[in-house]
């Protein structure tokens, strides 16, 4: 009888908590936001993405083999920019850190996966950059960017290098 007692005891103080820790650090390690009850849909992560790109005042243009900021004429949505460029992005699934380790982006620990503080998808923008040159002539230039985002669309930009 006290067996019973105490195995029901232990699995009510300590299975049943256990059971919902690993219910809700599993949803997070699988990119569950929390914040908005749902996991973010492809199109909303495409939007966090550019429009952390294209609230930047200033961005990176090759000229030659050098790499320039220019302060660069922002677009006035993303619906207008996938009207002109309707192939720009793409998501890769999955194993982000295998792409962003020649970038130097440390591959997200354990934990800050089961947080919702690491990153799982690489959002890559081709991203027309409009800008000003030295002259004041206007200038498009395509610049590669691999945003990273976490479970609620925080987002982190890596600049692509030109060989990459």
């Amino acid at each position: 009888m006290i067996n019973r007692i105490l195995f029901l005891a232990i699995f009510i103080f300590i299975g049943i908590p256990l059971t919902f820790l690993s219910i809700f650090y599993s949803l997070n390690y699988s990119g569950f936001c929390f914040a908005k009850m749902r996991y973010l849909s492809d199109e909303e992560k495409l939007r966090i993405a550019f429009d952390y790109n294209n609230r930047e005042d200033e961005l990176p243009v090759y000229v030659g083999q050098k790499v320039k900021y220019y302060e660069h004429i922002k677009y006035a949505s993303f619906d207008e920019y996938i009207k002109e460029n309707p192939d720009c992005c793409s998501i890769i699934h999955g194993e982000t850190y295998k792409i962003a380790q020649s970038l130097f982006i440390e591959k997200p620990l354990f934990l800050d996966r089961i947080t919702g503080r690491g990153f799982r998808n690489l959002i890559v923008i081709n991203f027309k950059v409009r800008y000003l040159d030295d002259n004041g002539n206007q200038k498009v230039q395509e610049v590669r960017f691999g945003n990273t985002l976490r479970n609620c669309g925080r987002p982190l930009s890596i600049p692509f290098y030109k060989d990459s």
